[in-house]
């Protein structure tokens, strides 16, 4: 029988509540892209498969030579940890583990007990050649990219180049069921794909400046444009969902791309885009953004404070070319998603509320806004931010499990400050519910009529500053239990 490899996907924590479908596993899908070509692949979704101990079972057999996990920071850790342990039970199976986290901190991660391997930037060619020395029993120490247990203390390793997006092969949609991925966003079956990767902007906080090195790589338009013509007549799917880190940093090839789409009768999301990229974009460039399809777009704005932006997090521009730019979509069909941090270093409790007095000012302009939440700063490891922090003597995790418990909802920088911790935690529970985000997915009806109900108290008790008591948060983690 041909040798097998089984990639597993755990469990996100609450990001896929808003939707109908979870978002589909594209870093595992994009890691085996090669390896798929000699060895049969099999994936199980956590997230899909609630008896996934049941199917585990079912899917490794003696004929399985590797199992594949791929993580960010946060709570997925937790989960993929339990997994391992369950896996490891079952099978002698090698565990590589790859994704954002274990790029970030690859000598920590491979000294889990539960880690042989870990696969550091883009998997495609590693995990091809990874899984290949595995198989013939060879020893693996020297491959760009990948770390073991023998070699994680050595300085030196062989570099690993960043990857040309157009010698790569198309991502294996077919491994899995796509039916349980195509999100359905405002009425329109969205697919997921990723034109792009990298940004060269120089933001403290984004670990690309590790992962992509700080560099912008782009498959060329043609290519992009042929593969969601093919991908749309096999998925029937009218939204494509731009994962790219920045989609309109190069302002050409972008609008070239959406008018591309738009002879393909396609619309867009686009993901990531930065407040100096719409400020290159004429009103006439706006006007067809809209007329493109673009059904939603995602900023970066961070902070309602100038000193926190520019010397904090490095951002280019002013809070007031933010307001700007996001006031030019005031009154048009595009979704504005714009995304804010508090409980930054050094950052004072004026600046926290000039930021939620910011977000709060841009949901009142219009239906067409949204906020996911007031999110909680964490600093991502490797980051340049991160490194600061360190040299300031702040301590982080010295082990892969407790970087479980880092998440959105979570002060981590504010343990010595128990007021802040608090307060932080609070504003964050009661951002999550400002905007009727839950009218855009197909998300059930009874977590719809829940936030429509709950919104109205949340802006009442977040504009006046009445946070206690909030037994609110208690029922909260009762949905994700049901929901998540």
């Amino acid at each position: 029988m041909k040798k097998n490899i089984l990639l597993f996907q755990p469990r996100i924590g609450d990001m896929d509540m808003f939707r109908d479908k979870p978002t589909p596993p594209m870093g595992l899908l994009c890691a085996c892209s090669l390896a798929s070509q000699k060895f049969e692949i099999r994936l199980l979704d956590q997230r899909i498969n609630r008896d996934w101990k049941k199917v585990l079972k079912t899917l490794i057999d003696d004929n399985t030579i590797a199992i594949g996990i791929s993580i960010m920071t946060g709570g997925m850790i937790s989960h993929a940890l339990k997994a391992a342990s369950e896996i490891r039970r079952l099978t002698k199976a090698p565990l590589i583990w790859g994704g954002v986290h274990p790029s970030l901190l690859p000598e920590q991660t491979v000294l889990n007990k539960f880690v042989d391997y870990v696969i550091a930037g883009e998997g495609e060619e590693a995990f091809a050649k990874l899984v290949e020395k595995i198989s013939i029993n060879e020893n693996a120490d020297n491959i760009p990219g990948v770390w073991t247990k023998s070699n994680a203390r050595i300085k030196e390793r062989p570099e690993k180049p960043l990857l040309d997006m157009n010698n790569l092969p198309g991502v294996p949609h077919h491994l899995v069921d796509m039916e349980k991925y195509v999100q359905t966003y405002r009425g329109k079956r969205m697919f997921f794909y990723q034109a792009s990767r990298g940004c060269p902007c120089r933001c403290s906080y984004c670990y690309n400046k590790v992962f992509n090195l700080g560099l912008l790589r782009s498959a060329d338009i043609e290519k992009v444009l042929r593969d969601l013509k093919q991908l749309k007549d096999k998925y029937e799917f009218s939204l494509v969902y731009f994962l790219d880190d920045n989609f309109l940093i190069d302002k050409k090839r972008a609008l070239t791309i959406l008018r591309g789409l738009k002879e393909l009768g396609l619309g867009s999301v686009l993901q990531g885009v930065d407040i100096e990229s719409l400020n290159r974009l004429s009103d006439e460039e706006l006007d067809f953004l809209e007329a493109s399809g673009v059904e939603r777009i995602a900023i970066g704005v961070e902070s309602g404070s100038n000193r926190i932006r520019n010397n904090i997090l490095k951002k280019e521009g002013s809070v007031e070319l933010a307001r700007r730019q996001l006031i030019r979509f005031k009154n048009r069909k595009i979704i504005v998603l714009f995304s804010l941090m508090i409980g930054l270093p050094s950052e004072t409790a004026d600046e926290i509320k000039e930021t939620v007095k910011f977000g709060l000012d841009i949901l009142k302009m219009g239906p067409n806004f949204r906020i996911p939440q007031f999110y909680i700063f964490s600093p991502y490891p490797g980051t340049l931010l991160f490194e600061e922090l360190k040299r300031e003597g702040v301590s982080f995790p010295s082990k892969l499990e407790a970087w479980g418990k880092y998440e959105w909802d979570y002060s981590h920088m504010h343990e010595k400050n128990p007021g802040i911790k608090d307060f932080l935690e609070r504003v964050g529970f009661l951002s999550k519910f400002l905007d009727s985000k839950f009218g855009d997915y197909g998300s059930g009806k009874i977590l719809k009529i829940i936030y429509d109900f709950y919104r109205p108290i949340a802006w009442f008790r977040l504009s006046r500053g009445l946070m206690k008591p909030l037994p609110e948060k208690f029922f909260y983690s009762l949905l994700k239990k049901i929901f998540a």
